[in-house]
This record gives C-alpha cells, structure tokens and sequence, in this order.
C-alpha cells in the first residue's frame, strides 16, 4: 500500500481542533454531573490542578513563540501579536483565579471554559493568518501552536477523567 502522506501541520490542528470542541462540551457536562455527587471543593481542586499544569503549558509555548519573534519579527509579529498578548491574558487570569474567591464550582469551571475557549478562539485566528501566509511558519511555531492545542485538549481531558473518577467514588 502506498505511504500515507504525512498530515500537514494545518490538518493535524484541525483534527486537534475539533476534539477541543468535543471536550469543551464533555467538560461542561462532567462538571455539571459531578456537582450532584461531589462537594464544590472536590470539583474546584481537579479543575485548579488541571488548570496549573495547563498554565505551564501555554508559558513554554509562548516562550517559544516569543523567541520567533525575536528570530523573525518582521514576518511573524502581525500573525502572532494577538495570540501572544492572549497567551498572557489567559496564564495570568487563570493562575489568579482563586477557587476559595471563585463562589461556586459550576462558575469556576465556567469561568476557566471560558479562558480556554477565547485562548483557542484566538489560537484558531492565528493559524488562519498563517495559512493564508505564502511563507511556512517556522517549526519552533509549528511545535507552540500545536503545544497550546494539545495542552487545551489535554486539560479538557484530563479535568473530565478526574471529575468521573470523584463521582465514582461516592
């Protein structure tokens, strides 16, 4: 059988792309169920220990992409400005949310939902611009695109799977 052509960078983020839009949804769900089951701080604390690891996550790619600006600032600095002044918004909105402030597990979730979505909102504009762009991003973007994507998907995942494994104990 002939080689499967590998999955271009954009094809891979659409694929990845569209599995954070299952999870958004999943994750509500979950929360909603877990509520009935568990106390708000069993909920708050998976969300807040996801939520950290995802804070790391989104600091290493924008490291990266800061320094392909550095690299090559002319060409790369419209595509990612927006992206990058979000990357800060969501790290610092989400490493303040303090669940103990945060009143209600359903709100915190929510209000974590809704960082993610606007962050990957945003992410999904830059990768728009990068593809109408006749110059290939540089790897090292290619690789912090494709970490925020994973990392998002990997938070929505793993909140849900600790969510379901709290009610399960009751």
């Amino acid at each position: 059988a002939p080689a499967v052509p590998e999955k271009s960078f954009f094809e891979t983020l659409l694929e990845v792309g569209g599995k954070i839009q299952v999870a958004l949804e999943d994750s509500r769900q979950n929360v909603l169920k877990s509520l009935g089951f568990q106390s708000d701080e069993a909920v708050v604390e998976a969300i807040k220990n996801s939520t950290q690891q995802y804070v790391t996550n989104l600091q290493t790619a924008q490291t990266t992409i800061q320094e392909e600006l550095k690299k090559h600032s002319n060409v790369f600095e419209p595509v990612v400005k927006d992206l990058n002044a979000k990357l800060s918004e969501t790290a610092a909105t989400l490493s303040q949310q303090n669940p103990e402030v945060a009143q209600k597990a359903k709100e915190y979730q929510e209000q974590v939902q809704t960082n993610l979505q606007s962050l990957f909102a945003e992410a999904q504009k830059t990768v728009d611009k990068l593809k109408e762009d006749t110059r290939a991003p540089s790897e090292e973007l290619q690789r912090a695109l494709k970490q925020i994507y994973d990392s998002t998907l990997e938070t929505l995942t793993k909140t849900g799977e600790k969510l379901q494994t709290a009610s399960k104990q009751n």
